[in-house]
């Protein structure tokens, strides 16, 4: 499956190992073996023209300043990392160490870029150049790692990054980076400094009360359980896992470094397969839905669409988590452009879902009708959620729980990320972040 770039550098010692490094920066192949425990993640600043990023990243290591040694490569193993499905967020791709120190620049080497964008509906997955690189990550002031576990996140502005034309595209990945300490609350730890919700992956081992996944992205992370930790989905402790099942994770980082999870749940047994993505089409009565392809979990080449197939035993379900919502979400109100996850426990082509699904998406638009409960917004009528809903508005909820980053003003554009609700006419949405998009 084709996932997010989340280094977390904890307490794990990584054998020495090579690693295959993209063109040009620096040929440093050796992981990073010592050091502080950090969190490396990837996030992305939306162009909502775009359904479909995907890079993989095979090398991440750090300039020093001030007398501190340049890194070795934080990346165990090669990731892919998808973009878009993560805009408004930060998810993990690595487990790793950062020595203590000051660092001026990061160097990350690239490969295989996937891009796909919508046009009347129409998803196209776009010729790119060049197919490999270095983005040079120049820091707006120092970061300095000291003895406490970090994160280190890193936000690819996709529009900076990409230039359209045609059913090509050129490719310059533009990133920001910030740090964070972990939250010295764990209930009230964000994306970017402790809380990690949603990574998926199937399990590599199990050692009670720990377990270890690989996510889609092809991190490997190690994650605990304790009394607390919620399973669910036909699961109800860690014994009822086994090596092989596709799960996801919601946890929480530690004082030290180490990842907590707080909910476990199956996706789908060793013989599974999962797939998100924007729904392109319909029938009626539902019986099969086409989503423009975001990830999987097969790690297999992708094609752009995938149909997937639904009866009357599918669930649909709706992930709030923290968030009262206030939509239906079911076999007759589920429209195009909605971001969905279909989880089967077979992988026939083309798989019939157990269940469906909501999951939150990113969009960005034009403020009207503000107020303290919420807003119109406006989306761009070339972005891939207009083109494939074929909507003019939506009307956005701000809920207990909404994390508003500014406060929406009319005229003023923003990215809502959050769940996207239809009811047979029009579209909605329960907010989960409002931002500018940076």
């Amino acid at each position: 499956m084709k996932r997010v770039l989340f280094v977390t550098l904890v307490t794990i010692v990584f054998a020495l190992a090579l690693i295959a490094v993209g063109c040009g920066g620096n040929s440093n192949n050796q992981v990073q073996a010592t050091g502080t425990s950090t969190t490396v993640q990837f996030g992305d600043a939306t162009n909502d023209q775009i359904a479909k990023f995907e890079l993989t990243a095979s090398s991440i290591t750090l300039t020093g300043a001030g007398g501190t040694a340049n890194t070795a490569n934080l990346l165990a193993a090669p990731v892919e990392f998808e973009f878009s499905h993560a805009a408004g967020t930060f998810e993990p791709v690595s487990l790793s160490k950062i020595p203590a120190g000051t660092y001026s620049a990061a160097t990350i080497s690239w490969s295989n870029p996937e891009i796909v964008t919508v046009n009347a509906g129409v998803p196209t997955k776009l010729t790119v150049s060049p197919t490999s690189g270095t983005a040079n990550v120049t820091f707006s002031a120092n970061i300095t790692i000291g003895s406490t576990p970090t994160f280190l996140n890193f936000d690819l502005d996709l529009a900076s990054s990409v230039t359209i034309s045609g059913t090509s595209a050129t490719l310059n990945p533009t990133f920001t980076a910030t740090t964070s300490s972990v939250a010295p609350n764990e209930n009230g730890e964000d994306d970017h400094d402790g809380e990690a919700d949603e990574v998926h992956g199937a399990i590599t081992a199990i050692s009670a009360p720990t377990f270890t996944i690989q996510t889609n992205a092809g991190a490997s992370i190690t994650f605990s359980t304790d009394a607390n930790t919620n399973f669910n989905d036909g699961i109800k402790q860690l014994s009822d896992l086994k090596v092989g099942d596709v799960v996801e994770v919601d946890s929480k980082t530690q004082a030290d470094g180490s990842k907590l999870a707080t909910k476990i749940e199956r996706e789908s047994n060793e013989g599974g397969e999962e797939a998100e993505g924007l729904i392109q089409t319909l029938d009626s009565p539902l019986t099969t839905i086409t989503i423009v392809h975001q990830l999987d979990s097969t790690n297999k080449t992708a094609p752009t669409t995938v149909s997937i197939g639904v009866n009357a035993q599918t669930q649909y379900i709706v992930k709030g988590d923290k968030l009262t919502v206030t939509g239906t979400f079911d076999a007759t109100h589920i429209g195009k452009g909605q971001r969905i996850e279909a989880d089967a426990d077979g992988q026939a082509s083309p798989i019939t879902a157990r269940k469906v699904q909501l999951r939150e998406q990113a969009l960005i638009g034009t403020v009207s009708n503000a107020s303290a409960t919420g807003f119109t917004l406006t989306p761009s009528t070339t972005s891939a959620f207009a083109s494939l809903s074929g909507a003019t508005s939506v009307a956005v909820t701000i809920v207990s729980g909404t994390n508003l980053q500014v406060t929406p003003a009319n005229s003023a554009t923003v990215r809502v990320r959050g769940l996207v609700f239809f009811d047979g006419t029009a579209y909605t949405m329960t907010a989960t972040r409002v931002d500018n998009n940076h």
